[in-house]
């Protein structure tokens, strides 16, 4: 069993400037190159809460490029619900959508039209999240091997687990397509208290079947809520 454990503040600054380099200017589709428009497509949902939150947005030449409003007949399309622009929650232009939990599960569609009337059509599927045979208690002399459930885990999948509410806190990156992550008995030894508590999420960088030249990404980001194991002896 393979298990990672990164550098918490390094991944935290590379996060940090990753999304400081992107642009938060807004231009207008008609007046670019058509074939340079990236398309960036996040899914986000927290265990436990109603709605799944879409949020898309279009940009010229490249990830970190200037935000665009899709001027007509240019326009997206989620299950082919029109969806409208707006700027004033994240940076930039951006068109989003939320869609309650329990009817969204399933697969779905983006349809990007451009100003020529080209389509772009992806699919993705919406799959639940959960952990499996989660034991109610742990020897802190064992490693601890935490099991999950999602469908059609691949490469670009990247499964985490966090500490919470600890004194000596620890993080777990597992990519590819493995269904469970280990946490090291020397791990477990470190906890003071005699409750380990942790959550998981799981991020997962779908492929465009359909882009421009430009290319674009859709990234579906599930995270559960925290649980609880006991600790022995």
């Amino acid at each position: 069993m393979h298990y990672y454990k990164p550098v918490l503040a390094v991944f935290a600054l590379a996060l940090t400037g990753l999304f400081a380099c992107n642009s938060n200017e807004i231009g207008e589709s008609k007046d670019v190159n058509q074939d340079k428009i990236y398309m960036d497509y996040n899914v986000s949902y927290t265990e436990g809460d109603d709605q799944v939150a879409l949020n898309f947005q279009y940009r010229f030449a490249g990830a970190a490029g200037t935000t665009l409003v899709l001027n007509k007949p240019s326009q997206v399309k989620l299950d082919e619900e029109v969806l409208k622009v707006d700027s004033s929650k994240y940076g930039g232009a951006f068109y989003t959508a939320d869609k309650r939990y329990t009817t969204f599960l399933g697969n779905h569609n983006i349809g990007f039209t451009d100003i020529s009337g080209k389509q772009f059509n992806n699919s993705f599927e919406f799959a639940p999240f959960s952990l499996i045979n989660l034991p109610p208690t742990a020897d802190r002399n064992k490693d601890l091997v935490i099991s999950y459930n999602i469908n059609g885990l691949n490469a670009n999948d990247d499964i985490e687990i966090n500490s919470v509410d600890t004194d000596s806190s620890f993080n777990y990156h597992q990519p590819g397509s493995s269904t469970s992550i280990t946490i090291p008995a020397a791990d477990l030894r470190k906890q003071k208290n005699k409750e380990l508590s942790f959550e998981a999420a799981i991020y997962r960088q779908l492929r465009l079947e359909h882009t421009t030249s430009e290319g674009g990404k859709l990234m579906l980001t599930y995270r559960l809520k925290p649980v609880k194991i006991k600790l022995q002896p």
